[in-house]
């Protein structure tokens, strides 16, 4: 291991030590994927309230340009998340589930992102916004200025055909997409079949902890990732350029799991430490595989 990578470790456990927002090893060990769960996608293709940004109360039609919430480009690195409309299976028909108060794509939004770009900034040299982030559609041309995306809740996304084919455009051209909060045999079903209509022939891959993108800055043991609120154990799928697990990752999915949930209450002392650092530790490693490849 480099003197830098020791360096950088080093600071991120006195991050850690200072408030909730650290990033320690987690010790609660939990199974890991057995063979007994969801195969490849070629087997199955087919507290604070988040604000009700840029949607009405039903969640769906924007109240206004969602340009007002949205910063400016800057050369930063930004965080982006996927805007779409839901599609009402599972929850109430403004997709949003029984009870819920913001709309799918809004969940952990903004306080998860905020917190979590504020480790980035800590931990690397890359000029980073902290006090903003960006919501776009899929079809806004804008995505491209920007080389990561995230999207949640995609058990209810049904993209346009626009949508799709600029998903798929901007994954071709270097483009990566975290897929997080999402759990369930049929919403896994609906991602394969939405990434098929992006790339046509994408499959999703079952990944194991001796991929790069899980040792790309943290060592991270999957076994210790304990999804907040669920007893189902997590599995990570990728997208990989024309199918080749040799070729570059363009996107990495979090299946039964929310790693967004442990950022956005970090601070406020919801979850276990532990756990929390074991959350940022994923996307640390996914933004900094995602600027590398």
């Amino acid at each position: 291991m480099t003197t830098a990578r020791l360096l950088a470790m080093a600071l991120a456990g006195s991050l850690l030590a200072a408030g909730g927002n650290a990033l320690r090893k987690a010790d609660a060990p939990r199974p890991g994927p057995t063979p007994s769960g969801p195969t490849a996608a070629s087997a199955v293709r087919g507290s604070e309230p988040a604000p009700l940004v840029g949607a009405d109360a039903t969640g769906t039609a924007p109240l206004q340009d969602l340009d007002e919430y949205n910063a400016p480009y800057d050369a930063k690195l930004h965080f982006v998340r996927v805007v779409f409309t839901p599609r009402s299976r599972g929850g109430d028909m403004f997709g949003r589930r029984r009870g819920g108060r913001e709309p799918m794509w809004a969940h952990d939004y903004p306080r998860a992102e905020r917190n979590f770009m504020k480790i980035i900034d800590e931990m690397t040299f890359a000029p980073t916004l902290v006090d903003g982030s960006n919501i776009l559609t899929l079809d806004d041309p804008r995505l491209f200025q920007y080389p990561i995306a995230y999207i949640v809740e995609v058990g209810y996304w049904e993209p346009t055909d626009e949508e799709a084919a600029s998903l798929g455009a901007y994954l071709e051209k270097g483009g990566f997409l975290i897929v997080d909060d999402f759990r369930g045999e049929w919403e896994l079903r609906n991602l394969a079949f939405q990434l098929d209509r992006a790339v046509p022939g994408a499959q999703l891959q079952m990944l194991d902890e001796s991929h790069e993108i899980f040792d790309s800055f943290f060592r991270i043991e999957l076994a210790k990732v304990v999804p907040p609120y669920t007893r189902d154990v997590p599995f990570w799928y990728g997208v990989f350029e024309d199918n080749d697990p040799d070729k570059r990752l363009m996107a990495i999915v979090n299946y039964n799991n929310d790693i967004a949930e442990y950022w956005e209450f970090s601070d406020l002392g919801y979850y276990p430490i532990d756990l929390s650092n074991e959350a940022y530790k994923l996307g640390v490693n996914y933004l900094i595989y995602a600027l590398t490849h």
